[in-house]
């Protein structure tokens, strides 16, 4: 009778014990023990590439509609955070590569998948910069016959007449500057026409030193529209932090480098 062989006649039992000591050995001397920040890039590596990668090794960046199309596939079908990362790398190479043809949609698709209201915000306006509009200042949007009239009814206000400034509201559009001006008057727009309202009724003024200030203010930073200065802007606008955004720095513009457009290997190289 043959005698079977010592390796096959070791109880499975055993093999799982002997398994699992080499692998408590290994992790206690550091072998195959992964850190949280290998883990993360490792997974972020699977999660980029698994899915897509055929598609990927295939871009080309003489072709950057590619990358624009293949970002909206990425960012439509997302399933984690990974993979919007790897969209949003997409778009910012599309906008990168082709800035006049795709660089706008590019940055508002940007915008989209931004996950804060800063990110959100500076996108937007970047949007504005690299579709060649520039950014819209709030004067350019009133016309002078607007202004004039908003002028008007804050000029009968401070007399008292607050039918006379209610009826100017009613004229060249006035009633709407007023609702986007109003967060800059003490009480907003609803606390102006309810001014208004009181005074027409009793003929009183209503003695706000800081309401006449703020329109005064107001008047005159429409008035001189983009020469304006920076005290008159922010009387206008408010004194929220401006959105700087630089077009010669790609890198930051886009949150990519345009100089690593190929995918190998489960990252972007600068050859292909």
């Amino acid at each position: 009778m043959s005698r079977t062989p010592a390796s096959r006649s070791i109880p499975l039992v055993l093999l799982r014990r002997f398994a699992l000591a080499v692998a408590a050995i290994a992790v206690a001397g550091g072998v195959v023990a992964m850190t949280p920040r290998a883990d993360a890039v490792a997974r972020q590596a699977a999660a980029s590439s698994s899915r897509w990668e055929e598609r990927l090794a295939r871009l080309d960046p003489l072709r950057p509609l590619d990358y624009l199309e293949l970002a909206e596939e990425v960012a439509d079908a997302a399933q984690d955070d990974d993979e919007r990362e790897l969209a949003r790398q997409l778009f910012g190479l599309a906008g990168a590569l082709d800035t006049e043809r795709f660089g706008r949609s590019a940055m508002l698709a940007i915008a989209a998948l931004a996950t804060d209201e800063v990110a959100r915000t500076r996108a937007t306006a970047a949007a504005e910069l690299v579709g060649g509009k520039g950014v819209v200042r709030e004067s350019t949007r009133y016309g002078s016959a607007q202004i004039e009239a908003l002028s008007r009814s804050f000029s009968h206000y401070r007399r008292a007449d607050g039918r006379r400034a209610l009826s100017l509201l009613r004229q060249n559009g006035a009633d709407a500057l007023l609702n986007a001006i109003g967060p800059r008057l003490p009480g907003g727009a609803r606390g102006y026409r309810d001014d208004c309202v009181a005074m027409r009724a009793s003929g009183v003024q209503v003695s706000d030193p800081e309401m006449a200030r703020r329109q005064l203010e107001i008047e005159l930073a429409l008035r001189r529209g983009e020469t304006r200065s920076l005290s008159l802007d922010i009387a206008l606008l408010g004194d929220e932090p401006l959105v700087e955004i630089d077009l010669a720095d790609p890198k930051t513009l886009w949150g990519v480098d345009p100089a690593l457009p190929w995918w190998r290997e489960g990252r972007w190289r600068g050859n292909g």
